[in-house]
């Protein structure tokens, strides 16, 4: 590409390329920024995403960019003039402006990519206050801004970035700032009245007007392909159209006809015995016939004018606002719309900011979020104008993507995607431009995305270790569980609740050493919550935040905890397994509802006292015996040395998930529930069908890197799984097949309380029935419970009866037994049926101990 700059612009790093692009509102091209070395959208505010000319070159060539682009730096020493429509691309004559400047200030000048327009080259320092004149047509620019450029330098100019010397503060006074009226009171002085188009304005206007086809072929002369059957209709039709946009000003419309294709001598010839000329009768014929004009009044009540925002209200204009904005882009999610835009104050200063949709609800929640950094933004206008300029922001050109509310894994556009509020990738981690997180609602926060994904090499070496760092029935469960997130979008898509994660032991155990040196550096987070600092608000909103990611807690206490905050965190778990919607009101009686997605982990040295929160678990007892064996010392040891490498782990994992579709997740869960034992209950059949899916990734990684299951795994798939049910059948359900009822936990203390037999409770001949007079006894129940500080949960009476006769061990409520020498009425239960259930084995003592 031969193609030549100034050295003072070549060897910087300051380059981009550009692309047009239709913009999908209006159909017209934009000139949309990229970044030469990864192909992403480019920002003319991040340095990150610029390159040097060479770099650009190649990758104008090898993708096709339009052009080539110089981005101007902050302290970067150089000033970029902008003039618009300058330019007869024809002949190459230039506007009085463009010579007046150049005249006097020459400098390196480039023709610009219209062929129209010039952008000149200075070295200094931009003037204080603004930095665009509308009536000129005049820019400047210093930083935060980028120029198409083409190399083609303005015949007669240097081939060299001139020095200031006076050249910008001069066109800054002359072309650019605004000029003050005086006479005016204090109260006049709020409120202009609007001038007059410019000669550029009504060009700039009609070239995207409805018709500005027409317009476009009339003014280059073509009248032939713009349909007329004569050039004086033409003539007449051109003039109509420039009366309509001047005002029927008859000096500006003959003034612009001369620049326009369709000038010809006839324009000036005497054509009437008055004296009038072809030109002049033509434009008095256009002014009769037209109706009506425009005004800048009538365009919106709303307009941008010498970097403010102003707003019409019948013949005069007030100003609203101090500042500009210039879109960067619009997530619009659901229920709410997110915009991201540059703040361009009148003193050229720029600030960042991100809205939301309801953040114009009112004046103050607006004046708070342009607040939120500095003092230089204002905002002077009502309610009412607050409204109208959200229309008017929402009609500008933005760069528009779908926003969801959590960090995870999505379909989008026919594939799985990765969502965050830095960006999104499908499989193969290809960037995907038009999804992201809301910033609004970022709390769960990964690095996952800045590590690489495994290599064969490094998966076996990753392989033995994982499981081997403490028993296999705890490091199976973890791995397979910690595999299990990344596809728990794909299960709840089908529908399938994903079991928490319980690590439960005493204090140096290893619980929190696995939880943060092994499973924390897999999903590349560190954010972790003490469980008695939690409440029903923070854990909705980090729950809402991600649908992989897990939710932290530790120093899990029941026992320590009060009982609100107790409650609270055993609500939220129950929700989240099941589905439901968080819900918390506010102070308007509005309420608001979080979707429950995060997986959780809790750990801590007590296990959850109620039997439905570890029926929704998948739970590990850790011990420091466990800790013993030196083989699981040096394996914990290599995977603490190696945490990148779990991090790999994590971005291979969900590289994999990515490519799994939702149908292949399922079916991983089906064949599950055909492996496992029927004899559990639902839930904890559902809960190692969720693990087994996890292990089904992870050997689905394997595959994708060529090794098999038994390459990288000390543990073959199929022992995996019997570690897994082994694991709830010790931890979770005591060595049985099922988890104890709270009327059996009940029964179990009871059973401890040393009864008095015969008097409390007694046996049928056979000691097959146990009839107990808990009438009786269970006033002093709740009170051993207190005096001994039993925790977990404890039923009124008349519930515990309730649920006593949905028992299967339930025979009768009203029997009369012997009870010594007397017979009374007595709850009769099958006492063969209850020894299998639980441990109340203290009922058989029958002989009381002499006080």
């Amino acid at each position: 590409m031969s193609i030549s700059f100034p050295k003072e612009l070549a060897n910087r790093k300051q380059w981009i390329c550009w692309r047009l692009e239709p913009n999908t509102k209006d159909g017209r091209d934009s000139k949309i920024p990229y970044n030469p070395l990864t192909g992403r959208k480019a920002s003319s505010t991040n340095p990150n995403d610029w390159s040097t000319l060479d770099d650009a070159i190649a990758a104008k060539e090898q993708y096709l960019y339009t052009g080539l682009g110089f981005v101007f730096a902050k302290s970067g020493g150089l000033v970029g003039i902008d003039i618009d429509h300058c330019r007869d691309k024809n002949t190459g004559e230039l506007s009085d402006t463009a010579k007046d400047i150049l005249e006097r200030f020459p400098s390196y000048t480039e023709i610009s990519p219209s062929g129209t327009g010039l952008h000149i080259f200075y070295k200094g320092e931009m003037p204080a206050k603004g930095n665009k004149n509308t009536k000129t047509g005049v820019e400047m620019y210093a930083h935060s801004r980028y120029f198409t450029m083409t190399g083609e330098r303005l015949p007669g100019t240097p081939d060299y970035i001139a020095e200031d010397n006076g050249a910008l503060a001069w066109i800054h006074e002359n072309y650019i700032k605004s000029k003050k009226r005086g006479g005016k009171s204090k109260k006049d002085s709020k409120v202009v009245k609007l001038e007059p188009l410019t000669d550029e304005e009504i060009l700039e206007k009609a070239r995207t007007a409805e018709n500005h086809k027409e317009f476009d072929l009339l003014w280059e002369g073509k009248w032939q392909e713009a349909g007329y059957p004569s050039q004086s209709e033409a003539d007449l039709a051109l003039c109509c159209m420039l009366a309509f946009w001047s005002g029927k000003n008859k000096e500006q419309m003959d003034r612009l006809f001369r620049n326009s294709g369709l000038f010809r001598e006839k324009w000036d010839t005497v054509h009437h015995a008055s004296g009038a000329t072809y030109g002049q009768e033509t434009l008095d014929k256009a002014i009769e016939v037209t109706e009506n004009v425009y005004s800048r009044e009538s365009e919106s009540v709303i307009f941008e004018h010498e970097g403010r925002y102003y707003r019409t209200r019948g013949e005069s204009v007030y100003p609203i606002t101090n500042f500009i904005i210039q879109p960067v882009e619009m997530i619009v999610s659901e229920d709410e719309t997110q915009m991201t835009a540059d703040l361009i104050t009148i003193r050229d200063e720029i600030y960042r900011q991100t809205f939301m949709t309801t953040d114009f609800n009112n004046i103050q929640k607006f004046k708070n979020i342009l607040n939120r950094r500095t003092i230089s933004l204002g905002y002077f206008g009502s309610e009412g104008d607050l409204e109208l300029l959200k229309g008017y922001i929402s009609e500008m050109e933005w760069v528009r993507k779908t926003g969801v509310k959590a960090l995870g894994i999505y379909e989008h556009g026919g594939r799985m995607v990765y969502v965050s509020t830095d960006g999104a990738i499908e499989a193969g981690g290809n960037i995907v431009e038009d999804i992201v997180q809301l910033d609004k609602y970022k709390s769960i926060t990964t690095d996952i995305l800045t590590f690489e994904p495994l290599t064969k090499k490094q998966l076996i070496m990753l392989g033995e270790w994982l499981l081997s760092y403490n028993e296999p029935i705890k490091t199976v469960s973890v791995m397979a569980w910690v595999a299990g997130c990344f596809i728990k979008p794909h299960l709840k898509k089908s529908g399938i609740k994903f079991p928490h994660l319980l690590l439960v032991g005493e204090q140096g155990s290893g619980k929190s050493n696995t939880l943060e040196r092994v499973i924390l550096p897999v999903f590349s987070c560190s954010k972790i919550r003490a469980a008695t600092q939690v409440t029903a608000f923070t854990l909705m909103k980090e729950s809402a935040s991600s649908n992989l990611i897990p939710q932290l807690m530790d120093e899990f206490k029941p026992s320590k905890i009060d009982k609100l905050r107790l409650n609270a965190l055993y609500n939220h778990l129950r929700d989240a397994y099941d589905g439901h919607e968080g819900v918390r009101g506010r102070a308007d009686q509005s309420a608001v509802t979080y979707e429950l997605l995060a997986p959780i982990i809790v750990a801590g040295e007590e296990s959850p006292d109620e039997a439905a929160i570890r029926e929704r678990s998948i739970e590990l007892l850790f011990s420091k015996k466990d800790l013993k064996p030196a083989s699981h010392r040096q394996a914990f040891y290599k995977l603490c040395a190696k945490a990148d490498l779990l991090g790999s782990f994590g971005r291979s994992l969900l590289d994999t998930a990515l490519r799994v579709s939702v149908a292949e997740a399922e079916k991983w869960y089906e064949e599950a529930k055909s492996e496992i034992s029927d004899e559990f209950p639902s839930r904890i059949v559902n809960n190692l069908a969720c693990c087994y899916a996890g292990l089904s990734l992870v050997n689905k990684l394997c595959e994708f890197l060529n090794v098999t299951w038994s390459e990288v795994f000390p543990i073959n798939k199929v022992t995996c799984i019997r570690y897994l049910q082994n694991g709830v059948q010790e931890y979770l359900l005591d060595g049985g097949s099922n988890n104890k009822t709270i009327v059996e936990q009940t029964l179990e203390i009871m059973a401890r309380m040393k009864l008095a037999p015969n008097q409390d409770y007694t046996f049928d001949k056979d000691g097959k029935v146990i009839g107990i007079r808990f009438c009786d006894v269970y006033d002093r129940y709740t009170k051993y419970r207190r005096d001994y500080a039993i925790t977990g949960e404890c039923l009124p009476y008349n519930q515990f009866l309730k649920q006593l006769r949905q028992s299967d061990f339930f025979l009768e409520s009203n029997k009369t037994m012997r009870f010594g020498n007397e017979t009374k009425k007595a709850w009769a239960l099958d006492f063969s049926i209850l020894k299998e259930r639980c441990d109340v084995s203290g009922f058989e003592i029958t002989d009381i101990e002499p006080l």
